[in-house]
């Protein structure tokens, strides 16, 4: 259908979308489930925070190292991105293996320490947990600005 300007009222109605709040989607990452709650969406809050918790939980229990950049290996950035993912739990494991120097002094980001062993049996296995704990937290908060504009019930 054509309006007068003749623009499409499809086009219009693309354009009348609302976009997410910033704070709703950071909050959203930051901590696994909240802005489905703070959306009135509880249950589906609490099921993606289960989930993200017990992925994060599991990898750190079985000896998983955290993503962390390391200098001259491009990839690790991947690991870094999707660990990051995780929000709140990832900063915080950063900070309890590292310290608030370390962590925020010199040479950041190169030269901090993810954990794990690597000469563990579950190394691998909780390395896969850990991203795929952030990357289902990213998942969610993706989710999150979908329900915010309008696109998703």
């Amino acid at each position: 259908m054509m309006t007068k300007e003749g623009e499409r009222s499809s086009d219009i109605d693309s354009g009348a979308k609302s976009k997410a709040s910033v704070p709703l989607v950071i909050a959203a990452w930051l901590v696994p489930g909240l802005g489905h709650w703070l959306l009135g969406k509880r249950r589906r809050a609490i099921v993606f925070a289960a989930v993200v918790v017990a992925a994060f939980v599991t990898g750190v229990l079985v000896d998983g190292e955290l993503g962390v950049p390391r200098e001259g290996e491009p990839f690790s950035w991947l690991a870094a991105l999707a660990c990051f993912g995780n929000g709140v739990l990832y900063l915080g494991r950063l900070t309890w293996l590292n310290g608030l120097d370390t962590l925020f002094g010199g040479g950041f980001p190169y030269g901090l320490d993810g954990g794990g062993n690597p000469v563990s049996a579950g190394f691998v296995y909780g390395n896969t947990f850990l991203y795929t704990g952030g990357l289902m937290n990213l998942l969610a908060v993706l989710d999150v600005s979908d329900i915010a504009r309008g696109e998703k019930d």
